[in-house]
């Protein structure tokens, strides 16, 4: 008597592929089954969303678009909303199971790897969603990664793509903005594409430009080669817009020995960040020295193309 499980494989196979597949001759059942699950699986896998979405990332979609888009019944001409998010280099198999539970609703959400440390995540426009929505679910795909995986990840999130074909653009622009988030705003694990500051201007800047003018304002000088003490005073200055009561008092220390940390510094970088225009070139200048730092390190996370 046949085996109701290799039976109900082989219908399952002959309906998605019009394929039938048989066993060998005295191979026992259990092979069987597990050769027809393993055909299953792959050819599920090679024509699913998933796929789909992974081949329309990378550019291997040319002239099938439409078709494919039909055949997943995925809307195409829809505003899309594009998430890229980027874990720690080991870790992007588990976060990416922990996205597709998240977002296993059925419809047309989407997790897709595409490299080693990003993970796509696309989803129709829902009503009247608005950028304040878009960061609020970035912030909950960071805190549910960190939740569930113990996971550190940043996200980057923007303007919706105006349909299935604008996709990879914007995938683009939101890998750019991971890129310009981990190396000018390392402390922040959420980023909209279209509010990167500074970080922005600096990005893909030549090397030797942001070298000459380094040296330009530094003379030589390593304007990170100050105690922590100092460079926390420094910091935290400049998280309370050069504010010393304030500052002195997040740190709670005596606004005398705040002044006197800052002094320290401008003898140790020959700029008195207490002076708006001294502060400004520091922080630039900060944000130079840490760009050129990844630069040699080969720390730039290459996109997509």
């Amino acid at each position: 008597m046949p085996d109701p499980n290799i039976t109900r494989l082989e219908a399952e196979l002959y309906r998605l592929t019009g394929l039938h597949l048989a066993g060998e001759a005295n191979e026992p059942p259990e092979e069987t089954a597990k050769k027809l699950q393993t055909v299953l699986d792959t050819f599920r896998e090679k024509n699913s969303r998933r796929e789909f979405f992974r081949k329309l990332l990378s550019g291997q979609m040319a002239g099938e678009l439409s078709s494919e888009a039909a055949r997943l019944r995925l809307p195409e001409n829809v505003p899309w909303c594009v998430f890229a998010v980027e874990t720690e280099d080991t870790a992007t198999a588990t976060a990416s199971d922990i996205l597709r539970q998240m977002f296993a609703t059925g419809g047309s959400d989407c997790a897709v790897v595409t490299d080693a440390r990003s993970i796509a995540l696309l989803r129709p426009v829902k009503g009247r969603e608005k950028r304040e929505d878009f960061e609020e679910l970035a912030h909950t795909v960071v805190d549910m990664l960190n939740t569930e995986g113990m996971l550190r990840a940043r996200v980057a999130f923007g303007a919706p793509a105006e349909g299935l074909a604008a996709l990879p653009g914007i995938y683009r622009e939101q890998l750019t903005a991971l890129a310009i988030c981990r190396i000018f705003y390392s402390h922040t694990n959420v980023v909209g594409s279209d509010r990167l500051g500074l970080g922005r201007l600096l990005y893909g800047l030549p090397a030797d430009i942001c070298q000459k003018f380094l040296n330009e304002v530094t003379g030589g000088r390593d304007f990170h080669a100050v105690d922590a003490e100092t460079q926390l005073a420094v910091d935290t200055f400049f998280e309370n817009n050069l504010n010393i009561s304030e500052t002195a008092r997040q740190l709670f220390i005596h606004r005398n020995t705040l002044v006197y940390r800052l002094e320290k510094h401008r003898q140790a970088t020959g700029l008195d960040i207490r002076v708006f225009e001294d502060a400004m070139t520091y922080r630039i200048a900060s944000l130079v020295a840490g760009y050129l730092l990844e630069t040699r390190k080969g720390g730039l996370h290459n996109e997509t193309t």
